[in-house]
């Protein structure tokens, strides 16, 4: 990984000498623990990521947080399987260094991965070299989707993933798995959730065949390079799994270009691609089909259940918020992003 930017964390900086220690003893990092600092890279809501430095020495080590949402977004080890297997493919991901399931060094399991030089994540700027290409924000999407596309037709059993997910029914299970998360965080009727539930319920596309999917795919979860439009590194891969890919791409272009709907949620998501004249979602999706000789005649449904899975998910955060548990910029605009995301899922289904 890159640095997105850096914040200092006092708590977590504290275990820097044992971290690097660890990794010295443990996977043949050479990190002086004596100079070793943890700086908190922001970005990312599911799990904490810092960069590890020691004299010229740089390592990226990622954490959950102290008071997580759900199991499933915060697993290290998942993280480590996936992309162990990932190192030696073509999928553009950070090389995996080591897994410390031991909570004593670091207090919480982490792992460690390389930091990757001159890249950096975009939300609603573009890098500063970019500015005299034209057409910067579309090559970044058509860069995205490739890098998708990479990760879709890569051989999961060839990368010893046969035991990662359970791709029979995956796509039969997302509604109701998601339903049930929303009904256990749920602290305000909204009408729309039901709505749109019902519809999605309805209309299931038929089981395709399955591939790796990263779980949570959008460029703010992308390394682009900082010298042009070109995605270096996919990141944050705790959410995969092995199941329908086309989940991936309604995410990344449910967030793409512009936004049916007066204030959408999470605005500064994707934000390039609503700054100007991009390419569209259309194409972005003929490009996609070409690249993998996959079906997209659903493809209205994924976008769809992005929204509203978006929705399900975050509302645990919206729900730590109003019992006091967390206090952030982030954590209060769920107010307003929750019901928006449920909003625009309907209007894309047809039923707001």
């Amino acid at each position: 990984m890159s640095e997105r930017s850096t914040t200092v964390d006092g708590a977590r900086t504290a275990h820097a000498a044992r971290v690097a220690d660890w990794l010295r003893g443990n996977a043949r990092v050479e990190l002086d623990p004596a100079g070793a600092t943890m700086t908190r890279l922001p970005g990312g809501n599911s799990n904490e990521t810092y960069l590890l430095s020691s004299g010229e020495g740089r390592v990226v080590v990622r954490m959950p947080p102290a008071h997580g949402l759900d199991p499933s977004a915060h697993s290290m080890a998942r993280e480590w399987v996936v992309l162990r297997a990932l190192n030696d493919t073509e999928v553009p991901a950070p090389r995996a260094l080591a897994f410390c399931a031991d909570t004593d060094v670091a207090g919480a399991p982490f792992l460690a991965m390389e930091f990757v030089a001159d890249a950096v994540s975009v939300l609603d700027e573009l890098p500063h070299a970019y500015r005299d290409t034209p057409g910067a924000a579309s090559e970044l999407g058509v860069a995205a989707i490739d890098g998708l596309a990479t990760l879709h037709t890569a051989d999961w059993r060839a990368a010893g993933l046969e035991e990662f997910g359970r791709p029979q029914g995956y796509l039969a299970r997302q509604v109701p798995r998601w339903e049930s998360h929303f009904r256990r965080n749920q602290t305000r009727e909204l009408g729309m959730f039901d709505r749109v539930r019902t519809w999605l319920a309805g209309n299931v596309p038929p089981e395709r065949p399955a591939a790796l999917l990263h779980g949570d795919f959008h460029l703010d979860n992308c390394l682009v390079s900082v010298h042009r439009p070109a995605v270096v590194s996919i990141v944050d891969w705790e959410m995969s799994t092995i199941g329908d890919p086309l989940v991936d791409v309604g995410l990344f272009l449910a967030l793409w270009g512009r936004r049916p709907v007066t204030r959408p949620a999470m605005p500064r998501l994707q934000a390039v691609s609503r700054s100007g004249e991009v390419i569209d979602r259309g194409d972005l999706v003929v490009r996609y089909a070409d690249r993998t000789g996959r079906d997209v005649s659903h493809v209205d449904w994924y976008l769809v259940f992005a929204l509203w899975k978006l929705g399900a998910v975050v509302e645990a955060a919206w729900a730590r918020h109003v019992r006091g548990l967390a206090r952030s910029d982030y954590s209060a605009a769920l107010r307003h992003d929750v019901p928006a995301l449920f909003e625009e899922a309907a209007v894309l289904a047809g039923v707001g």
